[in-house]
């Protein structure tokens, strides 16, 4: 089996413990992974053998490689690049894969609306219809690309990378030496998680003893300027936002503190963090109209609603419906299952 898997380079956090999880768990020989990157300048960084940058000029390479591979695994679907090669040679698709992300999904929904979009959409709509297969953990958002673009693949279940994961983390190493609540808010500095919003709802409970945690390491640097200039605004230094980017296990020592976190995406985003929260035993609120609602209502998860105005924030949760929570993310996102999952694709459909 020869497996080919595109990244873009900009999904590092992603794709640096995929490959390290695929290499490990699976025969490193069946999978090559193409990172594409637009400028040259990482030629200095380490990776595995069976892992190459593409620039400009090593596309012919790539298409090399889609034709050799006996699958393709489309790690997202934002690059033009690729689109267009794949929409002139849809005879590729018939071996193609593709993990849905939320944002290649919601481009739909999201996207600014002009000609060049018109025709990207025009490309994409004929590859996603295409593709033999369609992987992600939110069977709702399989049943959007079904209703949106005609998607024809096979739905395949698996929640697909390691930040997914389970954590097994002891929550004895937080020590909290005063009555603080900590809330976070959002996952990253993209427009899509409306965190004014949220500031706003939380205005009421600006002299409480609070400290809300802000995660805008990665996204839209001027809209980062902006919920910071406001949190700081009008939360002082209760608002404490994260703008360099942090390895994940001191990341997870952040989470490990968290006692509320809210998401207000109107879109499936977020889910690493949620299923890490949850599995920790934090009271975490999201939308109720998003697909992630559903999949956590179809995983036995409890959720509080974002749609409101948070008057049950500082109630506590059931301890009962806490280790309820943390069970259930433990046995549905354990590495053993996600390796059965990753297995069944790999094979499915030889």
């Amino acid at each position: 089996m020869n497996i080919l898997h595109i990244f873009k380079n900009t999904n590092e956090k992603f794709y640096n413990p995929f490959i390290s999880f695929i290499n490990e768990q699976f025969n490193p020989n069946d999978h090559y992974f193409m990172i594409e990157k637009y400028t040259d300048n990482n030629k200095e960084k380490n990776f595995a053998e069976n892992v190459e940058l593409v620039y400009k000029r090593k596309y012919l390479k790539m298409i090399k490689r889609l034709y050799t591979s006996d699958k393709i695994i489309l790690h997202s679907l934002m690059s033009p690049r690729v689109m267009i090669i794949l929409f002139l040679q849809p005879w590729l698709l018939r071996k193609t894969y593709w993990t849905i992300w939320g944002s290649d999904l919601y481009h739909y929904k999201f996207r600014q609306r002009n000609i060049k979009s018109d025709i990207y959409e025009i490309i994409r709509k004929k590859i996603i219809k295409n593709v033999i297969g369609l992987i992600t953990h939110i069977k709702g958002d399989y049943e959007l690309a079904k209703k949106w673009y005609g998607a024809q693949g096979k739905y395949y279940y698996s929640f697909m990378y390691p930040s997914n994961l389970y954590k097994d983390y002891s929550l004895n190493k937080v020590i909290n030496q005063n009555d603080k609540i900590y809330i976070q808010i959002g996952n990253s500095a993209d427009p899509s998680n409306n965190h004014l919003e949220v500031l706003d709802k939380l205005l009421r409970y600006k002299d409480m003893d609070i400290e809300i945690i802000c995660s805008l390491s990665y996204g839209d640097k001027v809209y980062a300027k902006k919920v910071i200039n406001y949190g700081s605004e009008n939360f002082g230094d209760k608002f404490v936002p994260i703008t360099e980017f942090i390895p994940f296990d001191k990341y997870l020592d952040i989470l490990a503190k968290i006692d509320i976190a809210i998401f207000n995406h109107k879109r499936q985003q977020a889910m690493g963090n949620i299923t890490t929260l949850l599995g920790l035993g934090k009271k975490v609120y999201i939308r109720e109209e998003i697909t992630t609602w559903q999949f956590c209502v179809d995983h036995d998860l409890k959720v509080y609603s974002a749609n409101g105005s948070y008057e049950d924030l500082f109630e506590k949760m059931d301890e009962m419906i806490k280790r309820k929570n943390v069970k259930n993310v433990k046995n549905r996102f354990s590495e053993e299952k996600l390796v059965e999952d990753w297995n069944a694709i790999f094979k499915g459909d030889s």
